[in-house]
């Protein structure tokens, strides 16, 4: 294992750890990796449900409350001229019977209705969203936000973690983001070295997958899959990376008893030694690309196969086509090609067509063939 404890570029390094949906396994990977890694650092950004507490069961050293600017009116000086009502975009402002008022909930804290009040009628207050609990587990210091019920947004808190956790010298950083896609999601990957996908082995897995792989390819982000539940079936996770070329960073068993001890809260490296080894060189893999730098637009090895250059600039998925599942499989071009022939041949049968100027295109031929019919047919008699 490397010495993450040494000044390294590497133990400056932020790793983080997302999925399409929850139960994938994410807290999983994260927790664990973190362990494995001694002197650490775990930051749990599911603000709406944090759970890595629960495993690394840390003694808090300190809390702080996490709050978000709200604006108030002074009714004595505002004279309805709506001002902050028209600058709003979100429509956190109303004036209603001579009298403003706020909408807290939608408020986006901008502070510009503040600034275009003409008779100062609007100041601010602090509202409290949530907090942050920082607290040390052995070797792992542990960073975790919990978002009060009710809110719109956990960026603040996230945005408090991260800065936080980022004062850490020294020591690599796991960040355990929010399921999905959302704004929450990408705030939390902003500043990290590298993103591992954690997807699990159903067409479901595929799909959530690709959500989280839009994502961090926008932002343009090195990457890796670690697929969870793994069976000795096919795998269609295992063939959406090789169709993006993405590389297969490990992969966990559908194992009974890692289950079992995951659902009871435990941390898996630290109970079984199989367990242990698993992680170990999974994190030496992450590690391994960190330090040389792999793009995720890259090609990597997948069983031993080079994957396929990514040609996402130049394929049509399709999720049906005549009621089958064409999968990255059918070039824009060609797609459109086939259906124009299927269209002339059959010319009035119910087969799939591009829209549009292609569509009118068909229909003319539909229609010259028809008056060409015609014709003929006047002529035999």
């Amino acid at each position: 294992m490397p010495d993450f404890t040494a000044e390294t570029a590497v133990s400056k390094m932020k790793i983080a750890v997302l999925s399409g949906k929850g139960g994938t396994g994410k807290t999983l990977v994260s927790v664990n990796l973190a362990a494995v890694a001694g002197h650490s650092t775990y930051i749990d950004c599911d603000v709406e449900e944090p759970n890595g507490h629960l495993f690394f069961k840390p003694d808090i050293a300190r809390e702080e409350l996490i709050t978000v600017k709200i604006p108030q009116v002074d009714e004595k000086q505002c004279v309805g001229c709506r001002s902050c009502v028209r600058f709003c975009n979100y429509n956190a402002l109303a004036y209603v019977n001579k009298k403003l008022i706020i909408f807290d909930d939608v408020c986006h804290s901008c502070g510009g209705c503040v600034l275009v009040c003409p008779k100062s009628a609007l100041s601010e207050r602090d509202k409290p969203i949530g907090k942050i609990k920082i607290g040390v587990s052995g070797d792992v210091n542990v960073y975790t936000g919990v978002m009060n019920t009710g809110e719109a947004t956990g960026i603040p808190i996230i945005n408090r973690l991260l800065e936080e956790g980022s004062a850490e010298e020294h020591r690599l950083t796991f960040i355990d983001c929010p399921p999905g896609s959302a704004c929450i999601v990408m705030e939390s990957i902003k500043d990290a070295d590298y993103c591992v996908l954690v997807a699990e082995p159903t067409l479901f897995g595929a799909h959530n997958l690709n959500m989280v792989y839009e994502l961090v390819k926008l932002f343009d982000k090195p990457t890796g899959v670690v697929l969870n539940k793994c069976l000795n079936e096919d795998n269609p996770v295992e063939q959406f990376c090789l169709d993006k070329s993405l590389e297969i960073l490990g992969r966990i068993p559908f194992d009974h008893e890692l289950a079992s001890l995951n659902s009871n809260a435990e941390i898996v490296v630290n109970k079984k030694e199989k367990y242990r080894e698993l992680f170990i060189g999974l994190l030496e893999t992450i590690v391994g690309r960190v330090e040389n730098g792999a793009a995720s637009h890259k090609p990597n090895m997948v069983h031993g196969k080079v994957a396929a250059d990514d040609q996402e600039g130049h394929r049509m998925e399709l999720e049906q086509v005549c009621d089958e599942k064409v999968y990255g499989k059918v070039a824009a071009d060609d797609q459109k090609g086939h259906n124009a022939e299927q269209e002339k041949k059959t010319c009035g049968e119910n087969v799939f067509v591009e829209p549009g100027e292609f569509h009118r295109e068909l229909e003319g031929a539909c229609s010259e063939r028809d008056h060409t019919s015609s014709e003929r047919e006047g002529s035999a008699k």
